[in-house]
């Protein structure tokens, strides 16, 4: 809700009583208070255990006259709470701990149903507090993560469930089975709203987002968009005399009227002071229509009583429409609601709501006036306001620290004191500079200052403007300095981003890391956290469900990168140890250089090398052998001139001769040849 201190506010079915489930110091807390004080006075109070936390409340009229209110919490459960009693009369359990998101009683089954953060849907018999049956909404819807709202329709004469996730599933009870899909929202939705009058129609609204569908059952396509000027929070139809109207609670805590929304003949153009987004254009250049808001009534103090932003705008937590009147609640002391009835249709049928209107409310005076006025005792000598409690965790021990200085400043002597006054003026500079960097006022490089003011006042176009800076270190000094109730705005900022377009996670995801790091644990101690989040976890889950496929292929590339270096060290240690065996393109035959050197072959000539054998060296050995031919043929032919000689002879000769002998000889026959 847009007040802090409301998690949930709804009006009964009978417009009598509206039920509220508040923070309370660290407890949640359930009130009941009557709309009208002259009708049987009903205010009741009930605190929950610490382990109980809400996420949401809704009504169940059953039984006659009997009335209980289905409490939905965080662990899992669901308590039913009976306001006459002023009691837990049951406690319906499930098997997954997941967190319980909406309760929904059907007149078309007589029974309740609900649904959680896993997806699951429960039916229950409210008669003996038992589980029916259980539906995975995941096992025959795809893209569902979560069931965030749940509501029943009868579709050809069948009970059917309308689910709502980011879009809208039409369920088929007793087979099980998806009948249709509506188009959704970007956002997940917060309120599913079937037309009484008319079964073939029902309103949808998104949290964070501006759009109010109109859908068909039958064509399962949407018949009209209504454009608020703030994200929608809450949503309320009213029927008479064929006339209707829907009110809007938007998240600046203002009620917007849309007349006759049913009615396509009397639709209005949009008004020309409303800026229309690009999302609008799209639709109605889809066909389809969208409309403005007729009024927008705000509720203010008087100009006398306006102290602050919070007195000029009152914040309105709930709404009902009771025959041809709108109700509006809204808190004050923080705690007790005060209710405005207006007419938005005369006793003509004419619309009276067709302006802006603003209604002035003095403060009223909450002092006692009976014993059991609010649940207060008129002997307690002060009230107690949640308004005005400061809590604190006892770790502030500045008082002690100021009874120190006293007793110091008592010990000191007038002419420390006078030391003091006149020292010197170098040493209060440094001093100041340093109380001056101590309290950040002399550090540079942060956009503290812009940022809260974006967020305090809701300006987007300056938050864009901050958002933009991506330098680590400007953003770590800036979320260092800022208020941890803004760092807890900041983040609500960051995840409608995020979750409007994924592709500015990396440009945010700094934003997000120094928040969570400073600023985490006020955000972990806050109430219904997984419910405020639950948009930003399932984008976060998406990313890290792509982490181990991402380091699956990191490691392979890895590793061929790593056998790619390993080759080429092998190689290249070969190449380093055997470089003689490396085949070269030229080969060097020494015999071919001196065949060259002595004029046998020129320069250039091929020479063929057959089988292993030189050619030149072949015909040399060839040359070789026909020179000895030719010598031994030529002491043939010297022989065959001679006379032949007897073997005796021979012997003869060889008897006179030495070897000296005929060496002699030979030589005596050289000089004579000279």
């Amino acid at each position: 809700m847009s007040s802090s201190a409301v998690i949930c506010s709804k009006f009964d079915p009978s417009r009598t009583y509206l039920a509220s489930a508040l923070v309370a110091l660290d407890t949640h807390q359930i009130k009941v208070q009557s709309i009208n004080a002259s009708q049987s006075s009903l205010n009741t109070s009930f605190d929950l255990d610490k382990s109980c936390k809400v996420t949401n409340l809704s009504w169940i009229s059953y039984a006659g006259e009997q009335q209980f209110i289905a409490l939905t919490l965080t662990k899992g459960s669901i308590l039913v709470y009976s306001p006459a009693t002023n009691d837990i009369v049951a406690e319906l359990t499930t098997s997954n701990n997941a967190a319980i998101l909406d309760f929904h009683y059907s007149l078309h089954t007589q029974t309740g149903w609900s649904c959680d953060l896993g997806g699951s849907v429960y039916e229950w018999d409210l008669n003996t507090f038992k589980l029916v049956q259980t539906l995975k909404i995941t096992d025959f819807i795809e893209n569902a993560e979560s069931v965030n709202r749940i509501s029943t329709i009868a579709y050809k004469g069948q009970p059917h469930l309308l689910v709502g996730s980011h879009s809208i599933y039409l369920v088929n009870i007793a087979s099980k089975e998806l009948v249709k899909t509506y188009p959704g929202h970007i956002q997940p939705i917060n309120a599913i709203l079937p037309v009484v009058n008319d079964s073939d129609l029902f309103l949808t609204s998104a949290k964070g987002d501006r759009f109010i569908n109109l859908y068909s059952v039958e064509r399962a396509t949407t018949k009209t968009v209504f454009v608020s000027q703030a994200p929608v929070v809450d949503v309320a139809l009213g029927l008479k005399d064929n006339k209707s109207v829907l009110v809007v609670i938007d998240e600046n805590g203002n009620v917007e009227l849309f007349n006759n929304p049913l009615s396509a003949e009397s639709q209005q153009p949009s008004q020309p002071s409303t800026p229309v987004s690009k999302k609008s254009k799209r639709r109605q250049q889809a066909g389809v229509q969208s409309r403005s808001p007729q009024s927008t009534i705000r509720l203010s103090r008087p100009e006398t009583e306006i102290k602050s932003p919070q007195d000029a705008n009152l914040i309105v937590n709930s709404i009902t429409i009771d025959n041809d009147s709108v109700v509006v609640s809204w808190l004050e002391n923080s705690n007790l609601s005060f209710f405005e009835s207006l007419h938005w249709i005369d006793e003509t049928g004419n619309f009276t709501l067709n302006s802006d209107k603003v209604i002035r409310k003095s403060k009223p005076d909450l002092r006692v006036t009976n014993h059991s006025a609010y649940g207060h005792d008129i002997a307690a000598p002060q009230l107690y306001s949640e308004g005005h409690a400061i809590i604190s965790d006892g770790a502030n021990v500045r008082h002690l620290d100021q009874d120190d200085e006293e007793d110091e400043e008592e010990l000191e002597t007038l002419a420390d004191k006078l030391e003091k006054l006149t020292g010197d003026q170098k040493s209060q500079k440094v001093s100041a500079k340093t109380t001056k960097s101590k309290l950040g006022g002399e550090k540079t490089g942060t956009l503290t200052i812009i940022l809260a003011q974006s967020l305090r006042n809701n300006d987007h176009s300056l938050l864009e403007t901050v958002l933009s800076n991506r330098d680590p270190t400007v953003i770590q000094n800036t979320i260092a300095k800022l208020d941890p109730s803004l760092a807890v705005v900041l983040l609500d900022r960051l995840s409608e981003r995020i979750q409007r377009q994924t592709s500015r996670f990396d440009q945010l995801n700094y934003w997000l890391k120094w928040i969570v790091i400073i600023h985490g644990a006020v955000i972990s101690s806050l109430p219904n956290l997984s419910i405020k989040l639950s948009g930003l976890h399932s984008i976060l889950i998406k990313k890290a469900d792509t982490l181990p496929r991402l380091l699956e292929l990191q490691g392979r590339l890895k590793m061929l990168y790593e056998q790619n270096d390993l080759k080429k060290e092998i190689l290249s240690e070969e190449l380093h140890d055997d470089p003689e065996e490396v085949d070269s393109d030229i080969e060097y035959i020494e015999e071919i250089d001196d065949a060259e050197a002595l004029g046998i072959i020129e320069n250039g000539e091929d020479v063929e090398i057959m089988d292993g054998h030189d050619d030149y060296v072949d015909s040399d050995e060839e040359s070789e052998v026909s020179a000895d031919e030719e010598e031994e043929d030529d002491d043939d032919e010297e022989e065959d001139g001679a006379p032949v000689k007897s073997a005796l002879d021979l012997e003869a000769d060889e008897e006179n001769y030495s070897d000296v002998e005929i060496e002699v000889n030979n030589d005596d026959r050289m000089d004579e040849d000279e």
